[in-house]
This record gives structure tokens, C-alpha cells and sequence, in this order.
């Protein structure tokens, strides 16, 4: 199972986290992947997912444009606040299929893009995550 930060355009996410003193700290216990277009980290459950999120939440804020959590179960990526619903509030179920899903498109020129299922993704996407979130967050 898998968490995946994707940067803002321009920021070279692994970076800065190994900077920071702060987030080092945090990320001593996992193994992040620097990958071309944010950080990798592979977790052992949601609730993990959900703890590093938590903790790294000032980054995530000023660094990221989505944090996401694989959910093998569904072979989908859930948002970070859906996967808060299900898995900490309980507050929602997941099924066979979601009404609030869509892909995250990221370009070569490192910038990404909501875009609801069934649209073609922007010219240059170089990767595709398939997306279950909230209704807030549907494109």
C-alpha cells in the first residue's frame, strides 16, 4: 500500500523534506521515494497513511496539491480527506463503485489537473492516478 504526495509545480518535494530537521524527524520510520513528481512512501495500512498525512501537514499544505492513499481493496487512490471519512470517522462506506470519482493528471511540466473519468486527460500527462474523493472535491 502506498501514500503518494504530488508536489506543486516547481518544488522538488523530497528535498525539501530531507531539509527540514522537522519533517526528517517524522519521516525516520519510513522509506520516501523521491519520484519526478512528489514523494512515494510505502505504508503498511490507511491509518498509517492517515498518521504520516496528519503529521506532515504544514508540508502537505505549503508543498502539495494532493496527498493520496492506495487503496488496494478498490484498486483506486482515495483523497486524504475521503480516506478520513471511511477510515477514522466511519462516516462513510465505501462500495463497488464511487459517484465522486475522477483522475489526477500530472504534466511534464510538473503542474496537475483534476479531470472528471471519462474526459481525456491534458496533452503531456505523464502520469494518471484514478481518484475516488468527496463530493467537495469532484471536478
Amino acid at each position: 500500500m502506498q501514500a503518494v504526495c504530488i508536489a506543486k509545480p516547481g518544488v522538488n518535494l523530497f528535498q525539501t523534506l530531507t531539509d527540514s530537521e522537522t519533517s526528517r524527524h517524522i519521516l525516520r520510520f519510513y522509506r520516501p521515494e523521491d519520484i519526478k513528481y512528489g514523494i512515494r512512501v510505502n505504508v503498511s495500512a490507511v491509518s498509517s497513511a492517515l498518521s504520516l498525512f496528519s503529521e506532515l501537514r504544514w508540508y502537505l499544505l505549503r508543498y502539495t496539491t494532493a496527498a493520496l492513499v492506495e487503496d488496494t481493496e478498490h484498486t483506486v487512490y482515495l483523497t486524504r480527506e475521503l480516506a478520513g471519512k471511511v477510515y477514522e470517522e466511519r462516516s462513510v462506506q465505501l462500495g463497488e463503485t464511487w459517484e465522486h470519482a475522477f483522475r489526477i493528471a500530472v504534466t511534464e511540466d510538473g503542474k496537475s489537473c483534476k479531470v472528471p473519468l471519462g474526459v481525456d486527460t491534458p496533452a503531456g500527462t505523464v502520469l494518471s492516478f484514478t481518484v475516488w474523493g468527496t463530493e467537495r472535491e469532484c471536478p
